[in-house]
């Protein structure tokens, strides 16, 4: 019997237009009822991650960062956070600054941007939560050191050809992953969703084997793989639909809310 549901937010609880739908709000109103606990596990930062749980009215915990961080979404409360060791990110940065990529710069609570990244972000993310809390510098570099900020996750986007892979993958202390297919994140090493997970359900008293997990991506993999439910959304990876146990229909046609009453009782919702 699933006790807890762990969703990931883009391109799964989301859908295309970047909203949470009627139907998985209700849906998640249901799984609460029944007294499953229902977390989000996003990529995303603190202060998107705190919003949209509110907004969809899952529990308050949840998971940030790509698992790199956890808080309490009621309060912003972190409870949480495991950061780059300081050389590596000093090194990460140097690789990844300069090269027209846009970047999204987490440094341990603080979300940094160099201007270009700024002006890219405006046309490829408007959600207005990510852009309030945001800081624009000339040297993200020079600021994370003024300001003694330590280096958590790194989120490059939209210039491939100059994406510093290679490079990246040859450092030590930190994970390598994406959310889609032409992006690049970079973590903690150790830090990933699956791990998040686990950490939440302890946190809540949940065995493993009584949690579900819904995702889309690569970086959802190992959520998937630590819960005993792992469900694809119809619009996943095929690495992830391999891997799940039950697929159900697209972000844009409600698969959130079909796998969450899925949970509940198949008969509501029967996978594809």
């Amino acid at each position: 019997m699933v006790k807890l549901i762990s969703l990931d937010l883009d391109g799964t609880l989301l859908d295309p237009q970047g909203q949470i739908t009627p139907a998985s709000k209700a849906a998640i109103a249901l799984a609460r009822a029944a007294e499953i606990r229902v977390v989000l596990n996003t990529g995303r930062p603190i202060p998107e991650a705190c919003f949209f749980a509110r907004q969809a009215g899952c529990d308050d915990l949840v998971s940030a960062l790509g698992g790199a961080a956890l808080a309490d979404s009621s309060t912003g409360q972190v409870l949480q956070r495991q950061d780059l060791p300081q050389n590596t990110g000093r090194r990460v940065l140097e690789l990844c600054l300069g090269r027209r990529i846009e970047l999204m710069i987490f440094a341990g609570e603080e979300i940094v941007l160099d201007p270009f990244s700024k002006e890219s972000l405006l046309r490829t993310y408007p959600y207005p939560v990510f852009h309030d809390n945001a800081v624009v510098v000339e040297d993200p570099l020079a600021y994370l050191e003024e300001h003694r900020l330590p280096l958590t996750k790194v989120h490059g986007d939209w210039n491939q050809p100059a994406y510093p892979l290679e490079e990246l993958r040859a450092l030590e202390g930190l994970e390598l992953t994406s959310s889609n297919d032409h992006d690049f994140e970079v973590v903690p090493a150790g830090v990933d969703k699956g791990v998040a997970l686990a950490q939440l359900a302890q946190r809540y008293g949940v065995p493993l084997d009584q949690c579900a997990a819904v995702g889309d991506s690569d970086n959802d993999l190992a959520m998937l793989q630590a819960a005993g439910v792992p469900i694809a959304m119809g619009n996943a990876s095929q690495a992830v639909k391999d891997l799940a146990l039950r697929v159900v229909a697209d972000n844009g046609q409600d698969g959130v809310a079909a796998a969450i009453l899925n949970c509940l009782d198949p008969k509501l919702s029967p996978s594809l």
